[in-house]
């Protein structure tokens, strides 16, 4: 497995300098220390509004700056070979409470950076969502089904997947990543807006007792963070990826139960739940097509549930997921 996933040292493609905005937060800082273990240069933006520092590493250059209304010019001073624009709140909770800030943060922060982006060679990696779709069947959903989603956060990473399909015409080197449901250690067990089985496993470990805003019947797509981490790497510099939108994703859904129960596996069974009414916007099932993805990077998720919890609750233990600097 990929237990140990940072200390490989190969440099699977020539790209030398590297930008990660969101670089505090759970995946951005995942992204980081990864690129870091392969020899790039890496600088960081983060707001710090859901980021923690100890997710960027010493040898990281960092900026606090909020991409959607801050001064970004002189980051762009010298090229980068690849970008990683996954700032931007992650949350269909937080997007109806303040549909403002997740305007700016999501979408009017991707159009500022494609800005910086022409006459450039950079490859620009965005994070969008498998929010986009809705979640309504069929199920599973291709890149080619039908973007129904309509909450406030859907709405602006489809602006914002449209605006890179139109800077791709101008010859800005795009991909849109819809990552489905992405877990593992060093999720922010603190927020608890984003995130539904950090959620769930942060409850568990302060309360013993869940609670569950919805039905059980509910499913997602998991993807373990180190699974990711393995289809990134195929997917930086990648041609094939240029100007194409890819699902981040299994093929493999999970109901909500499965969840609590791989919990209580793990945990114990004195781990009590209660389900509560729903959160307005949210999708009560989504399962992705994993086959572009696996065509692009011959490369398929490996880790299941159960380990992969079994890695969130054993990196808390042992206190050593901020260790690798």
């Amino acid at each position: 497995m990929f237990y140990n996933f940072y200390p490989v040292n190969i440099l699977l493609v020539a790209i030398s300098r590297a930008l990660v905005t969101g670089g505090a937060g759970f995946i951005g800082g995942h992204i980081v220390r990864d690129l870091l273990s392969r020899g790039f240069s890496v600088s960081v933006v983060d707001n710090l509004k859901t980021g923690d520092l100890r997710n960027i590493p010493d040898s990281a250059e960092f900026h606090q700056l909020d991409c959607g209304k801050d001064d970004i010019g002189f980051l762009f001073d010298e090229p980068y070979d690849l970008i990683y624009h996954f700032a931007g709140q992650s949350s269909v909770e937080i997007s109806y409470k303040d549909p403002l800030y997740d305007l700016r943060t999501n979408t009017e922060s991707t159009v500022r950076i494609l800005e910086k982006c022409i006459n450039s060679d950079s490859h620009l990696i965005y994070a969008s969502s498998m929010s986009v779709y809705g979640g309504n069947p069929p199920m599973p959903k291709s890149e080619n089904s039908n973007r129904d989603g309509s909450n406030f956060y859907a709405i602006g990473k489809k602006a914002s997947e449209d605006y890179l399909k139109e800077f791709h015409k101008l010859g800005v080197k795009t991909t849109s990543l819809r990552l489905f449901n992405i877990y593992g250690p060093g999720q922010n067990l603190s927020n608890l807006s984003q995130g539904m089985l950090s959620i769930y496993l942060a409850q568990a470990l302060e309360k013993e007792h869940i609670i569950i805003k919805g039905s059980l019947d509910r499913s997602r797509d998991f993807v373990h963070i180190y699974d990711v981490l393995r289809f990134l790497r195929a997917i930086e510099g990648n041609p094939k990826t240029f100007g194409e939108v890819l699902n981040i994703c299994t093929g493999r859904k999970y109901t909500v139960l499965e969840v609590i129960q791989n919990i209580q596996m793990l945990l114990g069974n004195h781990i009590t739940y209660e389900t509560k009414k729903g959160t307005p916007g949210d999708i009560d099932n989504m399962l992705g097509d994993a086959s572009k993805l696996i065509s692009i990077t011959s490369i398929e998720a490996e880790i299941d549930l159960k380990y992969g919890i079994k890695t969130m609750i054993e990196s808390i233990a042992s206190n050593e997921y901020y260790s690798c600097r």
